[in-house]
């Protein structure tokens, strides 16, 4: 079956279905199963539908992840509406500009974010607490029957699968936000893709850690509508021990949780009366080995698999084994059934094994484009290819490799230099807890390294210590001119370094490597 002929709601529908009595959700308190997920999304629907939402519009959803953010993007989804998935990182400027570029007619917000909303016209506003009251706002929309009864799915009828399911807005690296627009067919080929690679079965249990206005938590999510999984949701206040104390509590199997959550465990007696329910760990790839990947498949007998992808695919497109890891640190991996990967130069020209070029995708998970911004979205899908804006290649074995992004890449002296190839080199020293590079402006050479550095505690390195190491290791135009000390290093959500933060910063002559 074509993949495009699937939306989150044709896989809720199989897994009401099929599913009815297992569990679909834990969320604090609340357990429900596929079949009460089912009504509750009809019963928003409904609601929704008597409010005068129409297909098209926009709901969006500022809320901590849970039953009810799953519910409300699942109702948009069955009544043609686009979900607009907020970011409570964000400033309410940010904010702002999103709400006024998408215009939503309807938002859900969870009263702890409420004041995000202070600069926005983000339409009607209704606020949903996450304690699951009975007698709630929320918990009396999704418990009562709104309109005439019919079929659940007799709301979705004449809606294509390859409708707009929601949007997701990009980090700006390049300026202003882009709503990355994605249609419910790709999320749903996402979905399968993932689980069907992850070998998921409805006996999966997911610990959801990653927001859901991020990528990485969606796809993980809606992979448990693909399988009949459970998803399990960390509390917003959790810390590590908490979420180690779930893991175990609801006998979790997979997650991707964040080297923040994830490295304290190490210290915190994980495995329990000989017991480690975890089988499956997703995180990064092309950036080495990381130190938690292997206490994992050793201390804990998990499979490990390392993954690249973006928001513009709906997630991971590649993922590589811990043992293929192990034999090429920088590697991405293989993409998933429904990806395919090559390397195109500027002019769109595929470029043999072996030969630097820009990393391109292509699959039923591709966006639809960028909302309201044809020219952003001409050029990232002009050629017929997803232009990733990542520099890698490939291998004989279609094996990709990470060099790092475009728009991040080091020109000095006439010379090319990857970033991720320096802080690799870091990644490998015992006293360094975090540490990543940027371009900065360099008179003789247009621009230098410059290397930021994150001790561990109660360890000392000075600058010439790290020159001396970085002599035999890497290309004399490829070390740090300048080297900062700091206490920590600007993160997204799931990690990724914010590099165009770290090239803002002044550079001082006392910096100088």
């Amino acid at each position: 079956m074509n993949p495009r002929d699937f939306s989150l709601d044709t896989l809720l529908a199989n897994c009401a279905q099929r599913h009815a009595h297992r569990l679909a959700t834990v969320d604090g308190t609340q357990r429900l199963t596929w079949s009460e997920l089912d009504n509750r999304v009809t019963s928003l629907a409904r609601w929704l539908l008597a409010r005068g939402i129409a297909p098209g519009d926009r709901i969006a959803l500022l809320l901590t992840d849970g039953a009810p953010f799953l519910t409300t993007l699942l109702a948009c989804g069955r009544i043609g509406a686009i979900a607009v998935l907020l970011n409570w990182r964000l400033a309410p400027a940010e904010i702002a500009w999103i709400c006024g570029n998408a215009e939503p007619a309807l938002t859900f917000v969870n009263p702890r974010f409420a004041s995000l909303l202070a600069e926005a016209d983000a339409g009607e506003v209704h606020g949903i607490d996450e304690a699951h009251a009975a007698d709630g706002f929320f918990e009396t929309i999704v418990t009562t029957l709104h309109g005439p009864f019919g079929h659940a799915y007799d709301l979705g009828l004449g809606l294509a699968p390859e409708r707009p399911l929601y949007m997701m807005y990009t980090s700006g690296t390049t300026g202003r936000p882009k709503g990355c627009l994605q249609a419910g067919s790709a999320v749903a080929a996402s979905a399968l893709g993932f689980a069907q690679h992850r070998r998921f079965t409805p006996e999966e249990v997911l610990l959801s850690v990653n927001p859901l206005f991020h990528v990485v938590g969606m796809q993980q999510v809606a992979a448990m509508l693909a399988c009949g999984g459970t998803s399990v949701f960390a509390g917003r206040d959790d810390d590590s021990a908490a979420i180690l104390d779930l893991l175990h509590r609801e006998g979790c199997t997979t997650t991707s949780a964040f080297p923040t959550i994830s490295f304290p465990w190490q210290g915190m007696n994980p495995v329990r009366d000989g017991r480690m329910p975890l089988t499956n760990y997703t995180g990064g790839a092309g950036m080495g080995r990381p130190q938690i990947y292997e206490f994992i498949e050793q201390e804990w007998d998990a499979r490990v698999v390392g993954g690249y992808g973006q928001t513009e695919i709906c997630g991971f497109a590649t993922f590589i084994d811990y043992a293929d890891m192990l034999e090429a640190p920088r590697s991405i991996g293989w993409t998933l059934p429904h990806v395919t990967m090559t390397v195109l130069d500027p002019e769109g020209q595929h470029l043999p094994p072996g030969e630097e070029g820009e990393l391109c995708l292509r699959g039923p998970s591709v966006m639809l484009g960028y909302w309201r911004n044809p020219e952003a979205s001409e050029a990232a899908l002009g050629h017929g290819w997803l232009r990733t804006g990542d520099l890698g290649t490939m291998d004989a074995r279609g094996r990709g490799y990470l060099l790092g992004r475009a728009k991040e890449l080091i020109k000095t002296g006439g010379e090319n230099v990857y970033p991720a190839e320096v802080d690799a080199i870091f990644a490998a020293m015992p006293e360094v807890a975090d540490a990543g590079c940027c371009g900065v402006p360099d008179r003789q050479w247009g621009e230098a390294v410059k290397a930021f550095v994150v001790l561990k505690p109660g360890h000392t390195l000075t600058r010439a210590e790290i020159t001396a190491r970085f002599k035999d290791r890497i290309a004399g135009y490829k070390r740090p001119r300048y080297i900062e000390f700091v206490d920590s290093l600007p993160r997204d959500p799931i990690g990724k370094l914010l590099r165009r933060e770290l090239s803002a910063r002044p550079v001082t002559p006392d910096q100088a490597a």
